[in-house]
């Protein structure tokens, strides 16, 4: 499992301890009970209530012995691809196209190579046609839909490796915000992984240890 941080000037490893909060609540652990149920308690002589209880019991020893491995998601097997992407040299007026046609809210930025420059999303584009600034001061120059995307682009994107722990994934799109998160081999665009991604696989893995 591993982070990257990813731009024009190549990548490197953005440690864990770089990444995330010190202050969240640390993963709860088991402990033995000093009273456990003891299903001949309070018996009803009502035989649905004696089956409902003996449903209820097994669904508490099957929850006991689940495999904590099969729990743990990783990246490749959540994120989509392949990946729509663009070059920094496209216009602002085919990324708005692609947007529109692909519904889409990020897509990364590709060298020839393969390997990651930038990331755009949807709001980008719009902030920056609006000729204001992410921290809503106005462009000095005047801002054109023929514009490269290389004049938008966030070049300093974090990305992931596909073995990545998807829940780590997940608490950095709450912890720093972010919205899509690149997944590269050795530096190359292998997939994304978006907060849709993240909830799907939630849904579809309800049992998911949402801890780490």
């Amino acid at each position: 499992m591993t982070f990257y941080v990813q731009g024009l000037s190549g990548h490197e490893v953005m440690p864990l301890t770089h990444l995330f909060d010190q202050g969240m609540v640390e993963k709860t652990h088991s402990i033995d009970a000093e009273n456990r149920i003891d299903p001949t308690r309070h018996q009803s002589g009502n035989n649905q209530d004696q089956k409902q209880a003996g449903v209820a019991m097994q669904s508490y020893q099957e929850i006991d012995h689940l495999p904590a491995d099969s729990l743990v998601l990783s990246a490749s097997q959540i994120m989509t691809s392949p990946v729509v992407s663009f070059r920094s040299h496209d216009s602002i007026t085919d990324a708005m196209k692609l947007f529109h046609t692909r519904q889409l809210r990020h897509i990364p930025v590709v060298s020839n190579e393969g390997t990651v420059e930038g990331i755009v999303s949807d709001r980008d584009i719009l902030r920056h046609l609006s000729g204001v600034t992410e921290d809503f001061k106005q462009h000095m120059s005047s801002a054109r839909a023929d514009d490269q995307i290389r004049q938008l682009m966030r070049t300093q994107v974090l990305t992931a490796s596909t073995d990545t722990d998807v829940r780590y994934i997940a608490r950095l799109f709450v912890e720093r915000r972010v919205g899509a998160m690149p997944i590269v081999v050795e530096g190359n665009l292998t997939g994304i992984i978006t907060r849709s991604d993240i909830l799907g696989a939630v849904m579809r893995h309800f049992v998911l240890e949402l801890w780490v």
